[in-house]
C-alpha cells in the first residue's frame, strides 16, 4: 500500500527517507489557525503542556484525515510540532523580531517540544499519538546574543516552531535535551516506524 506524508516539512521527509520508506508528499488544506483557536478555547482551563499535547494531536489527526479523504487506498501520515514554554505555546515566528524575542525568552530555561503523529489507512484512523522532549537552552550572555543574531540572519528560524531547529545552527543554543532527538526535529521516527511496520 502506498504511503503519503501529509506535510511539506523537509525534516520529516528526510527522516522517512533515512528509514528507506517509499512515500510521496501531499500537503493538507486544513485551516491550522482555526483548529488551534478551537483547541485553545476548549482547553483554556488546562495548563500549557496539556494544551500543546492536545493541539499537536489534533493538527496531526486533521492533516492525515484531510489528505486521506482525497487519497483512498493509501497510508497517510500526518504530523505537527509545537514548542511550549511554561508561559505559552510557541509556533512559527511571524517576523525576525518575533524570532529574536522567542529565542531570548527560551534562554536559560527548559521548554518542551511536542510532536503529534496520526496514521490513516483507507480513510480510517489507525492511531494518533504524541511525544514530547524537554530542551534546555544555555543562559543568555554575549555568546548567545551573537549566536541568535547570526542564526536569524540565515532565515532558518522562520519556518520552525519555537524559531529554531535542533538539526541546524539552532543546535548551538541547546545545552541539554531529555527525550527523543527526532521529536524535536519534527517526527518521532523510531516510535512511528514501530507502529507503521505492520502495514509496510
Amino acid at each position: 500500500m502506498n504511503i503519503i506524508l501529509a506535510s511539506k516539512s523537509p525534516r520529516r521527509k528526510e527522516l522517512l527517507e533515512m528509514c528507506n520508506i517509499s512515500f510521496k508528499t501531499v500537503v493538507s488544506n486544513i485551516d491550522e489557525k482555526e483548529i488551534e483557536n478551537q483547541i485553545l478555547k476548549e482547553k483554556k482551563e488546562c495548563d500549557i503542556y496539556t494544551q500543546a499535547d492536545t493541539l499537536t494531536a489534533s493538527l496531526a489527526y486533521n492533516k492525515a484525515k484531510s489528505v486521506s479523504l482525497t487519497n483512498p487506498n493509501h497510508i497517510v501520515i500526518g504530523s505537527d510540532t509545537v514548542v511550549a514554554s511554561d508561559l505559552k505555546i510557541l509556533g512559527k515566528p511571524s517576523s525576525e523580531v518575533d524570532a529574536y524575542q522567542t529565542l531570548i525568552q527560551l534562554c536559560g530555561n527548559v521548554h518542551r517540544v511536542y510532536t503529534g503523529v496520526s496514521l490513516f489507512i483507507d480513510g480510517r484512523e489507525e492511531f494518533t499519538f504524541t511525544n514530547y522532549t524537554e530542551v534546555e537552552f544555555f543562559k543568555y550572555d554575549d555568546c548567545m546574543e551573537n549566536i541568535i543574531r547570526d542564526y536569524i540572519k540565515t532565515g532558518s528560524p522562520m519556518d520552525k516552531a519555537g524559531a529554531y531547529g535542533i538539526q541546524d545552527m539552532g543546535s548551538l543554543l541547546i545545552k541539554e535535551i531529555k527525550g527523543d532527538y527526532y521529536t524535536v526535529m519534527g517526527l518521532p521516527i523510531s516510535s512511528l516506524y514501530r507502529k507503521l511496520l505492520p502495514y509496510i
